[in-house]
């Protein structure tokens, strides 16, 4: 039993320690269209609480920097790194962004793990999706 609460204690300290080490970090963001903005984050929060208090932590701070102020958007946070399209059928499930100056200006669509979309009457939806489900 003894040896079973150091584990544990072991991977709880891990975790956190990672998290520390490892904040989040905003590597780019794409305003698409008039109502759609693209980020591009490293090392995003885990949990669904964790990842919309992350959002709600820094929406003024995002908006402030586009000049965005629409009450009607979405926005669509993907947790990867910049990528090359070298034309193949494996590049097809890359988001390109052409405003880039660099070769490295796709992103997987595949890690999507939050959703933020705000609708004309003032609601605010959230729809967040588990790191686990891409190994399943």
């Amino acid at each position: 039993m003894k040896r079973l609460i150091i584990i544990f204690l072991t991977i709880i300290s891990v975790v956190v320690s990672y998290r520390f080490c490892f904040p989040p970090k905003i590597i780019g963001i794409h305003h698409t269209s008039k109502h759609i903005i693209v980020m591009v984050v490293e090392y995003f929060p885990w949990t669904t609480k964790g990842k919309i208090r992350w959002w709600e932590k820094h929406r003024e701070n995002i908006f402030n920097k586009l000049d965005f102020n629409e009450n009607i958007y979405s926005i669509y946070i993907y947790n990867t790194h910049y990528k090359k399209d070298f034309g193949t059928d494996q590049d097809s499930d890359l988001r390109c962004f052409e405003e880039m100056d660099t070769e490295a200006n796709c992103i997987s669509k595949e890690n999507r793990p939050l959703i933020i979309r705000q609708y004309n009457d003032g609601h605010t939806e959230y729809k967040t999706e588990s790191i686990f489900r891409r190994f399943y």
